[in-house]
């Protein structure tokens, strides 16, 4: 196979037989915006080694690609619409191979109602596999989250938890994988929080997804909002704070992680959401209606930006890690 072959044979399908795509015979698609409404852009590389592992499957490969893409998405309350993919390999790939990727890739299309509108395929002498998506969906006019909308005295709101996929990849590595079979599930295949993208943008000031770590990314919306942001531990009689997974709790339990990997490890794909206290109750109304979980961990007040983590007695905690960084 050619690389003309490659994509007649294993990506033409992905475009579900798009007038726009073109059958991918041409070298860019012809999108329409839906009047009234604003296109929401973004772009995500995986690498082998380094976003993933490098004897993954290809199945589990293309659905985080996807999957990460999409979540940049519903933290910027946008539906999705199509993606580019553009695929850099070591070498020349086996056809079972591109089969399986593929075909997980189109039925995660079907899931989440995207199609992909082309990209690029290439080699590349001394590297690793390569996958980088461009993301592309719809949001209503002048209604898109951005990391700068916080105010002082929004709640904050995390989807699900955060830590389990930290914990699934250190399972991976050390061979706990029967331990910890949730959390290894979630750094796998994560799940974006896309059913909950017309919830969070009628409730939300500011929204981001967390793929360096709850720190980091709650940190990216006090710099961008000029805020600071506390946080609180659930526990000890306290009320409200930070909830952990059975799983995660257990590893802090074992000493197989600590509290500084459980908020600064990512690969978490749950939203941070930035809510005024009076749509409090219906956010969260909300969400229990799409069977989102969700929590209140803490609050954004004036200050300079940075994240305050507080135990359950109220003490600060010193944190030296705060998330992820590839420089």
């Amino acid at each position: 196979m050619n690389e003309f072959d490659i994509i007649a044979d294993y990506f033409r399908i992905l475009t579900m037989g798009r007038a726009e795509c073109a059958g991918l015979q041409d070298d860019a698609a012809v999108l329409s915006i839906p009047p009234g409404r604003e296109l929401v852009v973004s772009t995500d590389t995986l690498n082998a080694g380094t976003h993933f592992l490098k004897n993954e499957t290809p199945e589990n490969i293309a659905r985080k690609a996807l999957r990460v893409n999409l979540s940049d998405l519903a933290a910027s309350g946008a539906d999705p619409l199509c993606y580019q993919l553009s695929m850099a390999y070591p070498q020349k790939p086996q056809a079972e191979w591109l089969a399986a990727f593929t075909g997980a890739l189109l039925e995660d299309q079907k899931i989440f109602g995207i199609f992909c509108s082309g990209g690029d395929t290439t080699s590349i002498h001394g590297g690793v596999l390569s996958v980088s998506m461009t993301v592309l969906g719809t949001v209503p006019a002048g209604k898109a989250l951005r990391r700068g909308g916080a105010r002082a005295g929004d709640t904050i709101v995390l989807t699900g938890s955060v830590g389990d996929a930290a914990l699934g990849l250190h399972a991976v590595w050390n061979g706990r994988e029967a331990a910890y079979p949730k959390a290894v599930a979630r750094h796998r295949l994560p799940v974006p929080r896309l059913a909950a993208v017309e919830t969070v943008r009628n409730h939300a000031h500011a929204a981001v997804d967390i793929s360096d770590g709850l720190l980091a990314d709650l940190g990216h919306i006090c710099e961008a909002s000029h805020l600071a942001a506390e946080i609180r531990l659930a526990g000890g009689g306290s009320e409200g704070g930070l909830v952990l997974s059975d799983e995660v709790h257990m590893a802090l339990l074992s000493a197989e992680m600590k509290m500084e990997d459980v908020l600064s490890g990512g690969d978490d794909y749950e939203l941070v959401l930035a809510v005024a206290p009076d749509h409090l109750a219906s956010l969260l109304a909300g969400l229990r209606k799409l069977s989102i979980p969700a929590q209140v961990i803490g609050r954004f007040m004036a200050g300079a930006p940075g994240v305050t983590v507080l135990d359950p007695a109220g003490t600060k905690l010193t944190l030296k890690a705060h998330g992820w960084q590839h420089f």
